[in-house]
């Protein structure tokens, strides 16, 4: 009798649980197949970022260029300015004395 109520359980058990199990293998691979997808599309995406991150770094760089460029013209300017303040001192104090 117990022989025979072992051998009725796993035929009862696959009659229950193999569509279950069947259900949810396609559920997985489903879910599978999204999750696939979703990190095709996360892979572009850091792919766009990084890209114009570069594009961003180009530009940063450019402007730092340029910015250095009119700082040190800025600069030269300054010491003619300077310059000229001195001379133009100078020659106040040259005329006051004569």
């Amino acid at each position: 009798m117990l022989f025979m109520m072992a051998t009725k359980v796993p035929g009862w058990l696959e009659r229950v649980l193999l569509p279950q199990m069947n259900e949810l293998k396609g559920e997985i691979k489903a879910l599978d197949a999204k999750v696939g997808g979703f990190e095709s599309k996360v892979e572009g995406e850091f792919r766009a970022v990084h890209s114009e991150i570069g594009r961003l770094d180009e530009k940063i760089e450019s402007l730092d260029k340029r910015l250095e460029t009119k700082i040190d013209g800025l600069d030269k300017r300054m010491d003619v300015t300077q310059r000229v303040a001195v001379i133009e001192e100078r020659m106040r104090e040259l005329e006051a004395k004569h």
